[in-house]
């Protein structure tokens, strides 16, 4: 087998951001595993968020066709995606799934010479030509009824937003290989590292192994907290110089109600004080041990469901006044639950790092 060394060839793409913040990730990622594939090594894939768009580094030759296990995994994981997909026994319109795998065969090669221009980008709108319809499952705020056309100005009954068909064909491979799809009764989290700087290979494998793990989900916000604590100590458990950087944990949520979920948020969650945390043995040990404090399963009631939604809390927006609030919760929790006690230095490694965030 050849390696990286005998090909010395690189090449840079460019994912443009639009402000749609899962959108623009999942392209970036989603162009990485287009170029990459799933079967292979090489090319090698770096992505790079540099600001105003992801820069994608490739070192290796670029291959001339789509791997055909791009198109194959999970099922469960394509019904989440086009969920808001209505499948009608009189339809003319095709399945997207097989729409995505035709967009990427027939133009592989379009849509990398696309990326390698560092001007294009998406064209979105109530009508684009030969567009795909922008589903929240890629964006929430794409969502008809969230928002208009001009994006964060405008909040009511609208249209569906489109998108040209090369961005939406990565953005789903990127949301299909690389979100984290998280449910409760009543909603649904969608979660995804920012790729500051990392090697794709290196993130695959940081994906699948927090993909076997179960998160807290009595609510979006212990969702997102507690994936970003086993986040966090993945990464610190590869060493010091790991091949993976992310500066936030992009999310969205959609809350159930009826035939169709309804946009419920999303934003981007810091990582700067869990990696503080992280830096110290002592950090990693109340990490751990933070990790514990939420319960897995959805039958958890009382004390310690409240103990839980308060480390969320306090981690999303880790302040005195929240570490007090959080203190005095837990406190009461081991007095009447027998919840374990806490070293005092574990506390004082929280304390330390609240006041550097």
């Amino acid at each position: 087998m050849k390696t990286m060394s005998d090909f010395n060839v690189k090449e840079q793409f460019y994912v443009n951001k639009t402000g749609l913040e899962l959108f623009d990730a999942i392209r970036a990622y989603g162009l990485g595993i287009m170029i990459s594939g799933i079967r292979y090594e090489e090319p090698e894939v770096t992505i790079r968020d540099m600001g105003y768009a992801y820069i994608l580094e490739v070192e290796g030759e670029l291959p001339k066709e789509p791997d055909e296990e791009l198109f194959t995994g999970d099922e469960i994981k394509w019904r989440q995606i086009f969920r808001t997909f209505k499948v009608r026994k009189d339809a003319k319109k095709r399945h997207p799934k097989d729409d995505l795998e035709e967009i990427i065969s027939q133009n592989f090669e379009k849509i990398l010479e696309a990326h390698k221009r560092a001007d294009f980008i998406p064209e979105i709108g109530k009508r684009v030509k030969e567009g795909r319809t922008l589903y929240q499952t890629l964006d929430v705020s794409a969502a008809k009824g969230f928002r208009e056309e001009k994006r964060g100005t405008t909040y009511h009954e609208g249209s569906q937003l489109q998108v040209d068909k090369y961005s939406w064909a990565i953005a789903v491979l990127g949301a299909i290989h690389f979100v984290s799809w998280r449910e409760s009764t009543n909603f649904m989290t969608i979660l995804i590292p920012n790729p500051l700087d990392i090697y794709l290979l290196e993130h695959r494998e940081i994906y699948d192994e927090l993909e076997k793990e179960g998160v807290c989900r009595i609510s979006a916000t212990t969702t997102l907290a507690h994936y970003s604590i086993k986040l966090a100590i993945q990464i610190a458990k590869r060493g010091k110089a790991p091949l993976v950087k992310y500066d936030s944990v992009i999310f969205n949520v959609m809350q159930k109600t009826g035939q169709q979920p309804k946009p419920g948020g999303g934003g981007k969650y810091s990582l700067d004080f869990l990696e503080k945390l992280a830096k110290s043995p002592q950090g990693l040990e109340t990490l751990e041990k933070l990790n514990r404090l939420f319960p897995i399963s959805r039958q958890v009631k009382g004390i310690r469901q409240d103990v839980a939604l308060a480390t969320a809390e306090f981690l999303i927006r880790p302040s005195f006044e929240n570490f007090r609030r959080w203190e005095s919760l837990y406190i009461r929790g081991y007095i009447n639950e027998k919840l374990p006690l806490w070293d005092k230095s574990l506390l004082e490694e929280i304390i330390k790092n609240v006041g550097t965030t």
